[in-house]
Formats: C-alpha cells, sequence, structure tokens
C-alpha cells in the first residue's frame, strides 16, 4: 500500500514538471511574438539606431522646460518612461505629438529617429519661437578648423543662408554636403538634422558660369559662397548650355536644378565710398545702403574672384551693383582696382641676412625676365639661376613677372615656414660685391594677404583678423614714408624687423580679412598711427616711451586690459605683485590665455651663469643701457663680462602699466643698472630652464623672458613671476581675439587699443 502511494506521489510530480514546461514555453513564445509586434509596430516603422540619453538631454535642453529631470547613465538609451516624463511635464497630452507613446512599454528604447519626430512634435505644440524648422543647402562641413566657443568644439556648416555652427560631437554627416537639409537651428547653430528635405530652395546671388554636360548629366558651374561648385540640372530644366555667364538666383531641389533668374538687367553702375560695418556710402545715395545677409561680390575682369568682402569695392571708381529693397545684395567688379605698390626686401633662409650667394626662379606660369633691353620669353616650371656675375644682372636691375595675372614667381633658393616661398606681382634682382639682393614689388594689399597670416593664427576670429589686416596696413603706409630701406630700394624687409611676410601661405581667411577691410587705416590727428602689436597682454598695456623711449603717443598709453579700460597704475613694487598674484582687478580679457600668467625658476648657479654668459654681448649692442657702477656710486658706460658672484636682483623701476624699465644687479665684482625691456628680458635669459604657463603648459629653450612684466623673488632659488607674451605696445593679438569672441567687431577692437583713433582710407591720404 506505501508502495502504490510512492509511485502514485511521482506520477502526479512528473506531471507537475510537464505542465510547467508547458507553462513556460507558452510564456517564451508569447515573449517572442510580443517582441516581434513591439518590434514591427515600433520599431521597423522607425528604422534602426537607439537614440542616447546624452544626446536627448542636449537636445532637451533648448527646449526650456525647467523642472525636466534629466537623466544620463553612461551609454544608455534614452526610454519611452523618459519621453512620457518629458511630455508630462511640458504639460503635453499624447495626441498632441508623434509618435504615440500612450500603450507603449516605458521600458523600451527610442530610436533616433522616433525621438525626432516626438522633438518636433514638441516644438509645434509649444510654438517655440527660438527654435524655427529650415531648409538649407548644404554646400560644406568643415571638421578640419574647428570653432571653439566657451569650451565647446563646433564645426563650421556653410550653407546657403550663411555659415552655421553645430558642436562637433553630434556633428553633420559629410554626406549631407551637396544636398537641401531639414534642420532645427537656434540662432545661427544647427541643433538637429531631421533628413532630406522634398522642397524647392532658391540660392540667390550667385554667378551662373556655363553649362556643360558630364557623364551623361548635364551641370551648371556656379560661383556661390566665393568658391566654385557644380549643379545637376533637373530633368525638364529649361536652361540652355549657350548661357552667358550672369549674376543669378538658382531654384534647386534634391533632384537638381529646377530653374534660373538672371540678375543683368538690374544691375546699377555706382562708385563706393566708403564701407563701415555693413553698410555702403554710395554716390547718388543720401543714406547708407546696408549689405543682404547673401551679399556677394564677382570681379569679373582680368582674374576672375568670388568673394563675400564688400571693403574691397573702395579700390575701384566703378563697379556694378544690385540693389533690391535698399539691400545690396551683390557686386560685380569690372574695372582695374587704384592700389599703390610697396616694395619688399626679401631676406634668405632664416632671415640671416639680405645678400644672397644666388637666386633660383621659377613660376607656376610662363614668365619673363626683363633686362636692359633684352626681354627673355620663360616658360612655367623652367628654373633660371643668377648670383652676381649672371650677365642679366651685368648691367643693372633683372624684372621678373609672371605672363598671366595671378600667376606667382617662386624663388625656390629660399626656404619659409610654409616650404618654398612664391609672390605676387614682380621679382628684382640687383648684385654688388656681396651678393644679389632680391625686391618684390607689389599692391599693398595683395602684400597683406601674405602679412596677416605670418603674423596672427587664420584661425583667430574674423574681425581679430581684420584688425590685424587694419594694424599691418597702418605700418606698411609709414614704411612707405619713411627711408629706412632706401639703401636696398625697398620700402621694408620681410622678417621681425619690419612685419613677417610670406613666411606662412595665403589663406582664404586672412585674404577676406585683407579684402574687406580695403584700405582701412587708424589714424590720429588725420596722421596714420604706429600701430605696434603683439602677442598676449598681462592685463595691461604701456604707453611706448616706457618701453623704447622717446615722445609718448598720445593713442598709446598704459591701460588695464578690462572691457573699461581703465588707466593703470602699478609703478609701485607692491601693488604690481599683488596684481601679478591675481590679488588686484578683475575682469581682464585674456583671463583665460595660457601667456596670462608664467612662472620661471633659476638656481642661483643657473642664473649666475645666465648673467654672466650674456652680459658682453648686451652691452654691445645696448651700451646705453646696461651701465656699471663706478667708486662714486654713479652708472657708467663700462665693457665688462661679468659681475662675479651673483648677490641680488632688484626691480627698482616700473612704468605705470608695470612693466620693468630698470633694475639692478649686485655682483661680487660689479654692480650694473639695466634699462629697458629688451635687456631685461634676454639678460635674464631662460634657455636652459623651462617657462610655466599658468595652463600647467610649458616651453624650454628660449632665449629671452616672455615679457618683462615680472617681478622677482630671491632666494636660494630665484624665481620669476610675470604675464603677457611680448613689448606689451599697442593691440593685443589674443585679446583681439578674445574680444572678437565677445562680439566685438575689427573697429571696436582698434578703438579700444589704440585710444581716440579714427579709421580712415589710406588711399585716399596717399592720393590715388
Amino acid at each position: 500500500m506505501k508502495r502504490q502511494k510512492e509511485i502514485k506521489s511521482q506520477k502526479e510530480g512528473k506531471k507537475k514538471k510537464k505542465r510547467g514546461w508547458l507553462v513556460l514555453l507558452i510564456l517564451v513564445l508569447l515573449g517572442v511574438a510580443g517582441g516581434v509586434l513591439i518590434k514591427t509596430v515600433f520599431y521597423d516603422r522607425f528604422g534602426e539606431g537607439m537614440m542616447t540619453n546624452a544626446e536627448a538631454n542636449r537636445l532637451i535642453s533648448y527646449l526650456g522646460i525647467g523642472d525636466y529631470d534629466y537623466t544620463d547613465r553612461l551609454a544608455s538609451s534614452f526610454t519611452v518612461k523618459s519621453a512620457k516624463k518629458l511630455l508630462k511635464t511640458a504639460g503635453l497630452s499624447y495626441d498632441q505629438v508623434e509618435p504615440d507613446l500612450e500603450y507603449v512599454p516605458g521600458f523600451l528604447p527610442m530610436t533616433r529617429k522616433q525621438f525626432e519626430i516626438l522633438y518636433d512634435s514638441i516644438v509645434q505644440a509649444q510654438e517655440l519661437g527660438r527654435l524655427s524648422r529650415q531648409d538649407l543647402y548644404i554646400y560644406n562641413i568643415d571638421s578640419a578648423n574647428d570653432k571653439e566657443i566657451n569650451g565647446i568644439l563646433y564645426e563650421v556648416v556653410s550653407t546657403n543662408n550663411g555659415d552655421y555652427y553645430m558642436e562637433k560631437d553630434y556633428g553633420m554627416d559629410h554626406a549631407y554636403a551637396g544636398k537641401i537639409m531639414q534642420l532645427y537651428v537656434s540662432n545661427n547653430e544647427i541643433i538637429l538634422c531631421l533628413g532630406e528635405s522634398d522642397s524647392e530652395i532658391t540660392i540667390f546671388n550667385a554667378y551662373a558660369s556655363k553649362v556643360t554636360e558630364e557623364d551623361g548629366k548635364k551641370i551648371l558651374y556656379a560661383y556661390v559662397d566665393g568658391a566654385s561648385r557644380k549643379f545637376d540640372l533637373a530633368k525638364g530644366a529649361d536652361i540652355s548650355e549657350s548661357i552667358e555667364p550672369c549674376l543669378s538666383d538658382i531654384q534647386i531641389t534634391n533632384k537638381g536644378i529646377t530653374g534660373l533668374v538672371d540678375h543683368s538687367a538690374d544691375l546699377t553702375d555706382a562708385k563706393v565710398t566708403a564701407y563701415t560695418e555693413g553698410a555702403l556710402t554710395v554716390d547718388g545715395y543720401e543714406e547708407p545702403l546696408y549689405l543682404s545677409n547673401v551679399f556677394n561680390v564677382y570681379k569679373i575682369n582680368g582674374e576672375f574672384r568670388a568673394m563675400r568682402s564688400a571693403g574691397t569695392l573702395i579700390g575701384y571708381d566703378k563697379v556694378s551693383l544690385y540693389i533690391k529693397d535698399n539691400l545690396v545684395e551683390a557686386a560685380l567688379i569690372t574695372e582695374d582696382i587704384y592700389a599703390k605698390n610697396i616694395r619688399v626686401l626679401i631676406g634668405d633662409t632664416d632671415y640671416t641676412g639680405y645678400y644672397h650667394n644666388s637666386v633660383r626662379i621659377t613660376s607656376d606660369v610662363d614668365f619673363t625676365v626683363t633686362y636692359g633691353d633684352t626681354v627673355r620669353e620663360c616658360s612655367a616650371k623652367e628654373s633660371i639661376e643668377f648670383r652676381n656675375g649672371s650677365e642679366e644682372l651685368a648691367g643693372g636691375s633683372a624684372r621678373i613677372a609672371a605672363k598671366e595675372e595671378g600667376g606667382k614667381i617662386t624663388v625656390s633658393s629660399i626656404q619659409r615656414q610654409s616650404g618654398t616661398p612664391s609672390y605676387r606681382g614682380t621679382i628684382e634682382l640687383t648684385r654688388d660685391d656681396q651678393g644679389v639682393l632680391v625686391v618684390n614689388e607689389l599692391p599693398v594689399e595683395e602684400y597683406l594677404y601674405g602679412v596677416v597670416p605670418s603674423e596672427m593664427p587664420v584661425s583667430y576670429e574674423t574681425e581679430a583678423l581684420k584688425a590685424q589686416a587694419i594694424c599691418a596696413r597702418a605700418y606698411a603706409f609709414r614704411q612707405m614714408e619713411s627711408d629706412n630701406y632706401t639703401q636696398y630700394g625697398a620700402h621694408l624687409d620681410d622678417s621681425i624687423s619690419s612685419q613677417v611676410y610670406n613666411n606662412v601661405k595665403e589663406d582664404e581667411r586672412a585674404v577676406f580679412a585683407v579684402d574687406d577691410t580695403y584700405g582701412v587705416v587708424p589714424c590720429y590727428d588725420n596722421a596714420v598711427i604706429e600701430a605696434f602689436f603683439f602677442s598676449t597682454s598681462c592685463g595691461t598695456t604701456s604707453n611706448n616711451s616706457a618701453v623704447w623711449g622717446g615722445n609718448q603717443e598720445p593713442y598709446l598709453l598704459d591701460t588695464m586690459e578690462t572691457e573699461l579700460n581703465d588707466i593703470a597704475d602699478l609703478s609701485n613694487e607692491g601693488s604690481f605683485r599683488s596684481f601679478i598674484d591675481g590679488e588686484l582687478g578683475t575682469g581682464f580679457i585674456e583671463a583665460e590665455e595660457p601667456f596670462f600668467r608664467w612662472t620661471v625658476s633659476f638656481t642661483k648657479e643657473q642664473m649666475n651663469e645666465t648673467i654672466n654668459s650674456h652680459l658682453y654681448d648686451r652691452i654691445q649692442a645696448m651700451p646705453e643701457y646696461i651701465l656699471a657702477m663706478n667708486a662714486n656710486g654713479e652708472y657708467e658706460k663700462k665693457a665688462i663680462g661679468s659681475i662675479g658672484d651673483l648677490q641680488n636682483i632688484q626691480v627698482t623701476q616700473r612704468g605705470d602699466s608695470g612693466i620693468i624699465e630698470e633694475m639692478v644687479i649686485t655682483g661680487t665684482a660689479e654692480t650694473i643698472l639695466v634699462k629697458g625691456q629688451t635687456n631685461a628680458r634676454a639678460l635674464l635669459s631662460p634657455e636652459s630652464v623651462t617657462i610655466s604657463k599658468q595652463d600647467g603648459s610649458t616651453v624650454e629653450g628660449w632665449t629671452t623672458l616672455p615679457s618683462a612684466y615680472f617681478y622677482v623673488d630671491y632666494g636660494d632659488t630665484i624665481t620669476l613671476r610675470g604675464g603677457g607674451f611680448g613689448h606689451g605696445v599697442g593691440m593685443s593679438q589674443n585679446g583681439a581675439n578674445d574680444m572678437a569672441k565677445l562680439g566685438y567687431t575689427a573697429g571696436d577692437i582698434i578703438r579700444h587699443y589704440y585710444t581716440a583713433v579714427e579709421l580712415k582710407d589710406m588711399y585716399e591720404m596717399l592720393g590715388k
């Protein structure tokens, strides 16, 4: 009986297990079916790709929903639960948005496409004016030249409506270039791309060049946004292959160009007499004319150029303007420019001297060599070598010129930072017993194309580059009226002795900055100023007299480098120390620049060696500015090579900006008085030690201190604590860039750094 009960119990247990497996199997099948159903109705209609919490939160932040609780777990996806919470916080019901989320399980992650549709619905439902959905044609996506705003990197997206920016981490797909895309934008920032658009848009003020056929397709070539581009013609587009080049509006879809509106009959000949911050002064018009946001300039005589700059229009007696509703939409340049030529003495490799043992010349186009009554024809890429015994130089100068406008002459016997340099204009060679002199003659504006990128990084803000162009033009003007280089038949040289020219190749950003400020120079009392500039301020700028002596210019003052631009008073040693240590003054424009503050430390032995090894050379270079104490305690000129063992360094006089004007160095053998910022920086040379910048980065091997804005802590270790990089007079280049980031224009920057100046036309002052 007991045995029968055990058998019966075992059978019932087996039945229960079978039923358990059956239930589990049913649940699995239901789960699979449910998963398939969810995928079918919720995912497959939207495609693959989950929306991350990080990107969702970025986009939600633009909606301005203050009470929304952000969730951001590492690499997590944005879920339906978070979407429902977002709708609830925004006060929106399910029937106001797409997709329908009411009955979708909250644990499910949302695809990117689903989120984009939801986001679009929320913006439309809330009528958010600060966000706009636009259809824009994408010309180019520039990921190579990132723009940093508030510590975030953006890539530049060029469109038919100007440049926009998009966070690099969420950047545009490069396949979108050449397409019309649906975009959400906030001001000039692209925050979301919704995909390709099926709408037609108009590209305004293009210059249609020609229609041709390529690979069985009809193609329109046109200049847009400063570059030549090609567009497919849509099927049935009524545009003839015999089209004449013309200013036009292009109508386009993602299937190609559908139409073209010729504006040739809408052009008006006029003379532009001034250009200031977006407004043209035009003869015959009482009020200034403002530029449209799609303004373009096309130079159609000689070498064709497409530009966005209105400044260069001032250089012509007549241009053709397309004016619509009191806005200047475009301009055609049809005549030759007026401009003065400048002559630049070209140094040898490494700028070690002006005389060249030999000069090798070639060109990218056919060129001529003219000497005496002879004109020698040369083909492109042909190389010619000149020495002071060359036949071409026996009777005087030889002049080398490209035969085509836009051609450049290459001097392959010298090297610059960007490699072998090529030059606009002409190259003139003369000889004497020391070698061959090379002079480049070209229009001032084209000379500046080679100066601006050599003096300021082209990655800087446009308004900073324009300010640099204005300063460089002023320097050129002053040199053209001086006789500093007349013995060489030149106005100035191409090194730091004047301003660096063609050490870095031309760049379209620098060219724009020059063109957009055509002829503009800063003036004080109707005279072009000495527009000195330097790299980085310590928070002050200095007057010119404190740095180089001579008469103080009224526009170069000791100022605190804040937006208020107050007068500086840091001649007191205690005040200056507090200033450098961050205890005095706030709101400095360049406070975040690496060289705003720096530190250098020496052992006594290192400093002693540094001073003694540089002393003789500095005395030879500037004997009036390094004096030795005599027996009467007076300082006099004296040729010495050592101070003995170093005992003390003391700053004895500062300018109001805090810059060192005098310091006394005491040794066991000599006590010397050191005058001027140049000697202070060179005599305490940091070449054997490390310079530490405020951002933690370091530099080594420098032969001179970054600036003469420093104080000395003398002990077993000698520490120099200072700020800034450069002489400190005039415009700070990094300060100009920081001001441009804050929205200041080039004119604002110039007026900030040069007190009470006016901007005028250099060519009017020189006489055309």
